[in-house]
């Protein structure tokens, strides 16, 4: 989970609580340090290739053994667009070019970074090998018909986009 700061990361000085910008945070009253909770940038690929979803399994926390689609965090020097091209890469050997910014949504990640704002990309994925990444148990292409309720929920939209584009 996110650090709690009791001192000031900059001073020391025990923090207080009090009433900063219509919520109650905790600031520090010698060098006016405010302790701001703001979500982590975060991407995610809708990685598909013909009418096939890929996702890949967990392999560490936050959700280990879960099915998902590849994501992580925004690098600081990064577009959100090199990010998500980076995490397909690097959890699983795909390439790709992304067709569209799919949404932008909050996700509460209570497991090891708290708030995220995750944003999703449609990405058509390029014809090679999967491999998993160091961080993932498995790479599988799912069929539209065949997702795990999860991604049909949070997808429908996308889902029937998918089926009607020429990808």
């Amino acid at each position: 989970m996110i650090k709690e700061y009791i001192h000031c990361p900059f001073c020391g000085v025990t923090l207080q609580k009090g009433l900063i910008d219509h919520k109650k945070r905790k600031y520090c009253p010698s060098c006016d340090f405010v302790d701001y909770k703001n979500p982590l940038p975060v991407v995610f690929a809708i990685a598909v290739r013909g009418r096939r979803l890929l996702l890949i399994k967990r392999g560490i926390a936050p959700k280990k053994g879960m099915w998902a689609c590849p994501s992580g965090a925004i690098e600081i020097g990064e577009t959100p667009e090199e990010a998500c091209l980076r995490e397909l890469k690097e959890e699983t050997g795909a390439s790709g070019e992304i067709v569209r910014l799919v949404g932008v949504i909050k996700v509460e990640e209570e497991e090891i970074y708290g708030d995220l704002l995750a944003l999703g990309y449609l990405v058509k994925l390029a014809d090679g090998e999967l491999l998993c990444g160091d961080e993932v148990e498995d790479v599988r292409f799912f069929n539209m018909s065949g997702l795990p309720d999860s991604y049909v929920d949070l997808f429908r939209k996308e889902i029937e986009e998918i089926q009607q584009l020429e990808l």
